[in-house]
């Protein structure tokens, strides 16, 4: 004991005995976790921790030999998310998620399926999947929290896909964590606009996307997707307050896009839009016409016509809203 009368590590050789086998477990090397485990296990089967971290190397261990005999590259890394997957479940049913012996595997998978995933892109394998080699590289970074690796492998990926709504979801949680907010909230925004339905909402633990998220649960919460509603909460209650000036091509796309929801929001009844994305996304396009109109190239009269509109489509929604726009007609 120290002279506080504290344990230390070294009065516990069951603590000492532990944690190397979770540092076995986070190398890889399970056969050594089990045998090590197995040795405490005759000293004290109840030590806490023990259990748990029996069944992760168990699991991983019977899984290894299936991972050696594959080549490096996207065959290993795929196959790593893929049991990963399997883990999960596995691990939810037996309430390990929460164990440090889940955390060790957790990176050992993540860091190990990253570099598989950065041999294959550097080898380009396939060229048309390098987007989606990059793709499951900044989601590994995410989950290991490995921010600034996420950047600079998902910025490489922005270049040549712009357009993509989950890149650009995964680098805004990545900006937003590695300090940049503003480059965050301008990221979440297009995001959102571009496509809600591509991205992986579960990857992201930002708090903007929190407050929008419950902002969701308060206020449709019997909407088919949480995701469409996201940029509609995040703009009435101004989460996502950075923007940049639509270009005119940007301006162009929205236009048309309102138009053709129009017409499908026109023409359906009222089921078959309450089972769509029609009405938040119709919504997010006039939120970004109203930032427009007001920001960017002021035009009153357009800004009375999309009050109008939005107040026609969710009047529950936009009433009291609107009453806090200095533009309002009322």
């Amino acid at each position: 004991m120290d002279k506080n009368g504290q344990l230390t590590f070294f009065d516990d050789p069951l603590l000492q005995g532990i944690n190397e086998a979770y540092t076995f477990i986070e190398a890889g090397d399970f056969t050594q976790a089990v045998k090590k485990i197995d040795d405490l296990m005759t000293i004290n089967p109840d030590y806490p921790g023990l259990a748990e971290a029996y069944r992760v190397a168990r699991f991983w261990e019977s899984r290894k030999k299936a991972m050696q005999e594959l080549q490096k590259g996207k065959d290993t890394a795929d196959f790593l998310m893929t049991q990963w997957e399997e883990f999960e479940a596995f691990a939810q049913n037996r309430g390990l998620v929460w164990a440090t012996a889940y955390q060790k595997a957790m990176r050992f998978v993540f860091f190990t399926a990253s570099e598989h995933y950065t041999i294959a892109f550097n080898d380009r394998e396939n060229p048309t999947d390098n987007l989606q080699l990059l793709m499951q590289l900044g989601t590994c970074f995410i989950r290991l929290g490995e921010y600034q690796h996420t950047i600079e492998a998902l910025e490489y990926a922005r270049s040549a896909y712009r357009s993509n709504a989950c890149i650009l979801s995964l680098l805004a949680e990545s900006y937003y964590h590695t300090g940049d907010v503003p480059r965050a909230l301008l990221y979440f925004r297009e995001a959102f606009l571009l496509n809600p339905s591509e991205i992986d909402i579960q990857l992201l633990s930002a708090k903007p996307i929190i407050e929008a998220l419950e902002l969701v649960k308060q206020h449709k919460p019997d909407c088919s997707d949480v995701r469409e509603w996201v940029p509609v909460m995040a703009h009435i209650h101004d989460i996502f307050y950075v923007k940049r000036q639509l270009n005119s091509s940007q301006l162009e796309t929205i236009k048309k896009d309102i138009v053709k929801l129009e017409a499908s929001f026109q023409t359906l009844d009222k089921e078959k839009i309450a089972q769509s994305n029609i009405v938040p996304r119709l919504i997010n396009r006039y939120l970004w016409m109203l930032d427009y109109f007001e920001f960017q190239q002021y035009d009153q009269k357009s800004l009375f016509d999309i009050h109008d509109r939005l107040l026609a489509i969710d009047k529950g929604l936009f009433e009291s809203y609107f009453q806090k726009k200095t533009f309002s007609k009322h």
